[in-house]
């Protein structure tokens, strides 16, 4: 039996002292790189530590191991893994030229290479050989510098020969963007055919019009002499006619084509194009890649909209390279404010809104616009008027939302289908609002706050298309009305407007966020400045706020500002022409070149606002 020797003695652990500041610094040579180049160069002239020969076609070539193996994949396999080079004094190197070899080593001790046109291609295939990615960039930006029209198809030759894809897109991208000139060299009519098909069918091939494609086609069967010959030949092959996009030329070169040719393939496609314009409503739901803009140009686009009490009926655009506001050239659309606006197929519809020109006044008509053509059409009015109202797509619909006539707030919504032009209403909400704002996301239609009566709303709505039922949501965390509201990311952003919680009208700087799949609200960073009755669109992953009304101000107010949601940040964007709210703002694709670009901040002599009143096509 063990002693009992009594409670075992506790010891405490001295205290830890705590740690000692940090006494320690980094320091980082900016020359240090160039020093090692310039003392292995040293190594090199003088002939010292050379611990490799390579020997290419028959001659020797003195190198050091380690700085090949550092160098690059080909030599690091050689020397680091394993193979029985790492034990060899002399190392051949085949398929290799002497002159190649010695251009790539110079390049490993110096970083610069000297090419010639006499040298690129057997340095290329060195490059490719010994896997250097930079000495293949760099021969492939001294072939590209110097293609023509008599070389290059020996560079395609080339890019093909060593699987160089980022080459043959730039070559590529060489002869769109020299089409019309290129289109009538010997080296054309001797590309493969797959690839003038691929290079008719692009959206990057820069041309006037669908005419100077049809050119191409003909060119690339017949001799200019037969294709110039102001007739079309009467035999035209069909293989590449599908590129041509004939929708999109005009009216009356389509009936002045159709006029000179015989029955075949060709008028088929040419019958094909006018019937199309003939059913000029129907356009947006007949779209195609044969009638889509040879354009990557997306807009933001803002139409109508009021400065003080003039209404406007211009639309404007932001040059996306320019960053400046430039005017559509002869796209004078309705005299309104406030419309919803829709996109559907790049048409850009606008709905009921505000016509206050002899003072306040709710609008039925609608229009839709045209970016290809900068052309306006009308279509079916709503069943009734609607100001304030928002407006969405989903699917092949659009979704008008309630609103309200100056006599009534609304609850109704209609629905258009432009495969028929009509009009119908769809479930209502279960209150009146306006001044709302909305939009799509996962195939649904969200509205948030607005006004009933004289009370400001912080309610959500959500539509369901297919079960045609509205669902009320968590309340956002503030109410306001004459607000934007954009879809982005999966969430839902709440943005501008004002309310009259301070007991007057002031605005609201608060930005919300809504995560549909959670259900929950949360705030990000707030506006720098007020935006009442703002164009809301979104590209790019960034949402634009454009102009609108500062109720903490009074006045109107052409700044833009531009909200980047991944890094939760707002940056000023390029302003306005002028003070101007209640825009019908949206994101198209519009012509590569737009006729008459007017640059807003300096416009060309002339009213920006024409009398009040509406263009005689309107009707």
């Amino acid at each position: 039996m063990a002693e009992d020797r009594g409670p075992t003695p506790q010891f405490k652990r001295p205290a830890e002292s705590p740690p000692p500041p940090d006494t320690s610094s980094t320091y980082r040579s900016a020359r240090h790189s160039q020093a090692l180049l310039g003392g292995l160069v040293a190594l090199r002239d003088s002939g010292t530590l050379f611990d490799v020969v390579l020997v290419v076609e028959g001659k020797p070539i003195e190198a050091h191991r380690l700085l090949l193996a550092a160098s690059c994949d080909y030599f690091r396999g050689m020397f680091a893994g394993g193979l029985r080079e790492v034990k060899q004094e002399e190392v051949p190197i085949h398929g290799v030229s002497h002159s190649a070899m010695c251009k790539i080593l110079n390049f490993i001790y110096t970083s610069e290479l000297e090419l010639s046109l006499a040298d690129v291609q057997e340095t290329l295939a060195a490059a490719c050989q010994l896997q250097i990615p930079e000495v293949i960039g760099f021969c492939c930006d001294f072939l590209l510098a110097w293609v023509d029209e008599e070389n290059i198809l020996d560079v395609y030759r080339l890019a093909g020969l060593f699987h160089l894809a980022h080459l043959a897109d730039q070559l590529d991208a060489y002869v769109l963007g020299h089409f019309p000139a290129f289109c009538r060299s010997p080296a054309y009519r001797r590309l493969p055919p797959d690839k003038v098909r691929s290079l008719l069918g692009s959206d990057r091939l820069r041309v006037d019009s669908e005419r100077e494609v049809l050119t191409g086609v003909l060119l690339y069967h017949f001799p200019p002499e037969v294709a110039d010959a102001g007739r079309v030949p009467p035999a035209v092959p069909p293989d590449l006619l599908d590129a041509v996009r004939f929708p999109l030329m005009d009216l009356a070169s389509l009936r002045g084509l159709r006029a000179q040719l015989e029955p075949g393939p060709l008028r088929d496609r040419v019958a094909g194009a006018l019937a199309y314009h003939r059913d000029e409503g129907l356009q947006p739901v007949r779209q195609s890649a044969q009638t889509e803009l040879r354009s990557r140009r997306r807009c933001v686009v803002g139409f109508g909209g009021k400065h003080s009490t003039v209404l406007s009926n211009h639309a404007r655009y932001l040059d996306p390279r320019a960053q400046e506001w430039r005017r559509l050239a002869a796209s004078l659309g309705p005299l309104m404010s406030n419309q919803g606006v829709a996109v559907l197929n790049n048409f850009a519809f606008l709905v009921g809104g505000d016509n206050d020109v002899r003072g306040f006044h709710a609008e039925a008509r609608c229009w839709r616009y045209d970016p290809r053509h900068n052309q306006w059409f009308q279509i079916q009015p709503l069943q009734r008027a609607h100001a304030d109202l928002c407006v969405c797509v989903v699917g092949r619909f659009i979704y008008a939302i309630a609103g309200r006539d100056y006599h009534t707030d609304l609850k109704e919504v209609e629905r258009y289908d432009p495969a028929t032009d009509t009009w119908q209403y769809v479930a209502p909400l279960k209150g009146e609002v306006y001044a709302h704002a909305g939009a799509t996301l996962d195939g649904k239609v969200f509205i948030t706050c607005g006004r009933r009566g004289e009370a400001y709303l912080k309610e959500l709505h959500c539509y369901h298309p297919e079960g045609n039922f509205w669902e009320q949501l968590a309340d956002g965390p503030v109410n306001r009305a004459w607000h934007g509201m954009a879809a982005l990311l999966g969430r839902l952003y709440v943005i501008g407007g004002s309310n009259d919680d301070a007991g007057y009208r002031r605005d609201v700087h608060q930005v919300a966020c809504f995560n549909p799949s959670t259900g929950q609200w949360t705030s990000v960073h707030p506006l720098p400045a007020g935006h009442g009755e703002p164009g809301i669109a979104v590209l790019d992953n960034r949402i634009y706020v454009l102009g609108g009304r500062s109720h903490n101000r009074g006045i109107c107010m052409d700044y833009v500002h531009v909200y980047d949601a991944e890094k939760d940040r707002w940056e000023e964007g390029p302003p306005l022409e002028m003070d101007i709210s209640g825009l019908a703002a949206c994101v198209l694709t519009l012509p590569r070149t737009i006729p008459n670009g007017t640059n807003l901040r300096n416009p060309e002599p002339g009213p920006l606002f024409p009398p009040l009143g509406f263009p005689s096509w309107v009707g």
